[in-house]
């Protein structure tokens, strides 16, 4: 698999210097159809969801209804018509459960390469690329693959929450909600950049961080609920890179100046949104993870434009697209994202 990311490389090399409009779609064409490959063709008890997947889309071969109470049932999802309904029609047409996740892969990431050009044009041939060279992408589209088929609607929701078009916001995001709860939910955080200035992000997250300490010491112990909160509960977060990578990447944002571009600076402070929101489950590995993907996903956009501000910017083009590559088979040979797209050993499945 580490050959496709090599090919995946080459050719984005390749396609920077060529100025042709449909060579470039044709080679994004490629490059998602490879991207897919990587974790669409995992194996059927790969990591830590897949095995989950399988065994309820093998469920899925009576009406629909019945078919998604056996769902319900078995997978424990109360309200998500839209992922298990797309499902279904897969199974109804006769589809393999490899074929299902690999077309699962397929279509989320073509309909989030789509949504990602509208969000970032100018950029978006680097941008996105850091996308399928992050940790993220085998994640949200190798495990949790409701919430990958859930991501382009609610990056619609964002690019028409950014452009002041609250009644598009509300549709994607209910259309969102109804492929996976939690990401619909967190909608509501596209409204939030509107309501709180950005001078107050810095105070915002230092009391945020403070609180987490408190929590953390056992001080609300006696709230009700608070052992789920505090579910996975570690301090490793804290000094984790994805963690502290903000602070670093919003200085530079700041100190070069990009805020000037008012669609850049909208992501900025979405992104940012979602980190104050994020270091509240801090000790909380299972929202910590799903909020964060809602910033990990819209932070190659933010690192494109800090490496295009060296100059020329074909040079720094070139140096965006290695820093991804380099970035991308660190975490490809990482042991989580082997355990992600590897075979569950039997006893820990």
């Amino acid at each position: 698999m580490f050959l496709i990311y090599i090919v995946n490389y080459i050719l984005n090399v390749f396609k920077s210097y060529m100025h042709s409009r449909h060579l470039n779609a044709i080679l994004m064409a490629v490059t998602i159809v490879l991207a897919s490959a990587i974790v669409g063709f995992r194996p059927l008890n790969a990591g830590y969801d897949t095995k989950g997947y399988v065994e309820a889309y093998e469920l899925l071969d009576k009406s629909f209804v019945e078919s998604f109470l056996v769902i319900k049932q078995y997978f424990g999802v109360s309200i998500e018509p839209f992922f298990w309904g797309y499902a279904w029609l897969l199974n109804s047409f006769g589809l393999t459960s490899k074929e299902f996740l690999f077309c699962t892969a397929l279509i989320s990431i073509s309909l989030t390469g789509l949504v990602y050009r509208k969000i970032d044009p100018k950029f978006f041939f680097i941008s996105f690329l850091g996308v399928l060279f992050s940790g993220s992408y085998i994640n949200l589209y190798g495990n949790a693959i409701r919430q990958g088929l859930a991501m382009p609607f609610f990056l619609l929701a964002l690019y028409h929450g950014m452009n002041g078009s609250n009644i598009k916001v509300i549709i994607y995001a209910v259309i969102t909600f109804l492929f996976h709860q939690f990401t619909g939910l967190l909608a509501v955080l596209i409204f939030l950049p509107r309501l709180l200035p950005f001078r107050f992000y810095g105070i915002i997250w230092l009391s945020t961080f403070v609180l987490t300490f408190i929590i953390k010491l056992g001080l609300f112990n006696f709230v009700p609920g608070i052992a789920q909160y505090l579910k996975g509960s570690s301090w490793a977060y804290l000094i984790h890179p994805t963690y502290l990578e903000f602070p670093i990447y919003s200085y530079l944002v700041i100190r070069l100046k990009l805020r000037e571009d008012w669609m850049f600076y909208r992501i900025f402070k979405f992104v940012a949104v979602v980190f104050l929101v994020q270091t509240l489950f801090v000790f909380n590995i299972y929202a910590y993870n799903r909020i964060g993907l809602l910033r990990f996903i819209l932070e190659p956009i933010i690192y494109t434009r800090i490496i295009l501000s060296i100059k020329p910017i074909k040079a720094a083009s070139q140096i965006a697209i290695l820093v991804f590559f380099i970035y991308g088979a660190f975490i490809f040979f990482s042991q989580t994202v082997q355990d992600t797209l590897s075979s569950t050993p039997s006893g820990q499945q």
